[in-house]
Order: C-alpha cells, then sequence, then structure tokens
C-alpha cells in the first residue's frame, strides 16, 4: 500500500509502536498482481494493426473492439478487458485461451494475449473493472514469471535493514534460489517462506530440508494455494505435505472468513480451525480481511483461543 513517509521511517515508527513484539514485512515476489494506475481503465496501447483486432478461438471469431466500449468513458468491460500487471510474464496462448482467476477464484477470465509481457488481453470476463494490487491466478504449465523479488520488495528489504526489521515473508516461494536471493540481500533475515503454488509444494517435498538451519519457516498460504491446487479437494494433500516438511509450520488465510460479516462464526469455520490443528498446525495467521477492523481481528483471537483450549482438552 502506498505510504507518505519514508519505508525506513514508517518501519522505524510501527517497530516502535510494537512494543518488542515482531514486525514482519509481507513481500510481494513473484505473486502476480494488477499493477497501480489508471491502465485498468483505459486499452493499452496495441501493436499493429490496432483497432479492430480479431481472435479466432475454437472454430469461432471474436473481434476486440475498444472504441464501442459497453460502458460510458473509456472503460473496457466484459467480454473484453486490459488488465495490466506488475510483473512480466510469458504464456503460451497458441492453442487457444489460457483461463485465469480473481477474487480468490470466485471470477474468472480467459487470456488471449499477452502484449508486451504485462499487458493482458481478456475475453469472457472478469465480471467487473479490476482495481490495482488485486491477485490473479494463472495455472498453465507455460507460465513464466520474470524475477523474484519486485522494485518495491527491494526498496523494503533495504529499509528493513536500516530500520533493524529482519523478519521477512516471501511470497509464491518455489525454488532454492528464492532463499538464496533473500539472504545475499540481509544475511539476517528470518523468514517465513509462502508456499502457494504446486511448485512451491514440490519444492517442500525435495528441498526445504536444506533450509531448516538457516531461520526459514513454512507457511501454508491458503488464499493463493486453495486456487493454484485446481481441484478443490486437493487442498487437504498439499496442506498435510507442508505440516509434514516442517512440523512448525504456519497456516494462514480463508481463518474465520465469516466474521467479516457477524459476530457469531458460522460452524464450518470453527471445524476448520480444530481440523488443521488435528493435521499438525499449532500456529495461525488470521487474513487481511479480518485485521482491518479492530473489533473483529480481537474477536477472531478469542475465538482462536478458544478453539485450542478445547481442543487441547481431546
Amino acid at each position: 500500500m502506498p505510504v507518505k513517509e519514508s519505508l525506513e521511517d514508517m518501519l522505524t515508527r510501527i517497530k516502535g509502536l510494537a512494543g518488542g513484539k515482531d514486525i514482519w514485512i509481507d513481500l510481494k515476489c513473484r505473486q502476480i498482481r494488477t499493477s497501480h494506475g489508471s491502465n485498468f481503465y483505459k486499452a493499452p496501447p496495441l501493436p499493429e494493426p490496432e483497432r479492430p483486432r480479431e481472435y479466432n478461438i475454437f472454430g469461432r471469431t471474436f473481434r476486440l473492439e475498444t472504441s464501442h466500449p459497453k460502458a460510458h468513458g473509456d472503460l473496457v468491460t466484459p467480454p473484453w478487458a486490459s488488465i495490466k500487471l506488475t510483473h512480466k510474464i510469458k504464456l503460451d496462448t497458441s492453442k487457444g485461451p489460457v483461463k485465469c482467476w480473481f477474487q480468490d477464484g470466485y471470477d474468472v477470465a480467459e487470456i488471449v494475449e499477452v502484449v508486451n509481457g504485462d499487458t493482458l488481453i481478456m475475453l469472457n470476463g472478469p465480471k467487473r473493472v479490476v482495481g490495482g494490487g488485486e491477485s490473479i491466478n494463472i495455472l498453465h504449465p507455460s507460465l513464466e514469471i520474470e524475477g523474484f523479488f519486485t522494485e518495491y520488495d527491494l526498496r523494503y528489504i533495504e529499509a528493513g535493514r536500516k530500520a533493524g526489521v529482519h523478519n521477512y515473508m516471501l511470497s509464491f516461494v518455489e525454488q532454492d534460489s528464492d532463499i538464496g536471493e533473500m539472504l545475499a540481500l540481509d544475511p539476517a533475515a528470518k523468514i517465513l517462506a509462502k508456499v502457494e503454488t504446486m511448485k512451491g509444494i514440490e519444492w517442500c517435498r525435495n528441498s526445504y530440508h536444506k533450509h531448516r538451519s538457516r531461520n526459514v519457516r513454512l507457511m501454508a498460504a491458503r488464499g493463493d494455494l486453495y486456487v493454484e491446487v485446481g481441484r478443490p479437494d486437493k487442498i487437504l494433500r498439499a496442506l498435510k505435505k507442508i505440516i509434514d516438511s516442517d512440523s512448525g509450520a504456519v497456516m494462514a488465510s480463508r481463518i474465520l472468513t465469516s466474521l467479516r460479516e457477524n459476530p457469531r462464526p458460522i460452524c464450518p469455520d470453527i471445524t476448520d480451525i480444530a481440523a488443521m490443528w488435528q493435521m499438525g498446525y499449532k500456529t495461525f495467521m488470521i487474513g487481511d480481511d479480518i485485521c482491518f477492523d479492530e473489533d473483529t481481528v480481537l474477536l477472531a483471537l478469542d475465538m482462536l483461543a478458544a478453539i485450542g483450549d478445547e481442543v487441547r482438552r481431546w
């Protein structure tokens, strides 16, 4: 999120407010997000021929005609949209559209082209105009993401070193070099490696053991992982592999989400925590959606403590 003060000043101030508690910097790394700015509301410049552009998809011809949007002004709305990303990517669309997901998997669109490496031309979605900083999940095996740390990540790491904050959460960790890059930038770093893809799961199984003694723990980041596993039931096996790789792994996201709507949580939220506890998870991190409201986050903490007390009696 954009801040008015310098990152170093902000981290120093928050460190003081924390009263000795740990401060963690959550870096975006290779997590694909929509870029900030006005590019969501205007069609990006397209290579020749500019307009109209036609795509033949499974025997049907579709025309991208941004001069006649389905809304007033310059909005590019469904069934076509153009969205700029924070990363450069490579994606093979030669065999037809590639699906992607927004809003924790509840909104879907089809990518028909990647322009200049960072602009998606989309068909049949998303169902709304997408804002800045939103996560996009692309499960296609041809997806390649350029680099690991973003420019903003590097600024945060530098500010963290200067402010004496060395705890980092790394998003979408998938390979040994991700850990190596972090330690090269800050040798004093303590790392929570967020496992959010199937590649990350394989890294847990095959390589995480090499990093246990280097202040590296795992985090089951269910927000994106639930989408990335593909078939919903596969989340169970993925979560089991993470806790089997690191008995101190953190369970994060999609926790007590019903508190957003009502102070009385729904039954599945309660049993979910108990089931994860029995699977082996003992540390839970509540998601942003709960933490924006003080009363809600305090209620969630009380609820987690009560569930923990009850499960310990079994």
